[in-house]
């Protein structure tokens, strides 16, 4: 069980960095590219508040 959780790691350490990011570049996106992607800015704030492990 330690093992298979050791072995995660790498993976759930990449997923939780990529999640960091794409929630930093969303942020960072003005509303008429939020716009074209469908979203607005309050739905980008309830993403970027969350956890990075979530």
């Amino acid at each position: 069980m330690i093992l298979e959780r050791l072995l995660r790691l790498p993976r759930r350490l990449r997923d939780q960095r990529r999640r960091h990011r794409t929630r930093y570049d969303l942020r960072h996106l003005d509303d008429h590219l939020l716009a074209d992607i469908g979203l607005d800015r309050a739905a980008v704030e309830r993403e970027v508040r969350k956890p990075f492990w979530r």
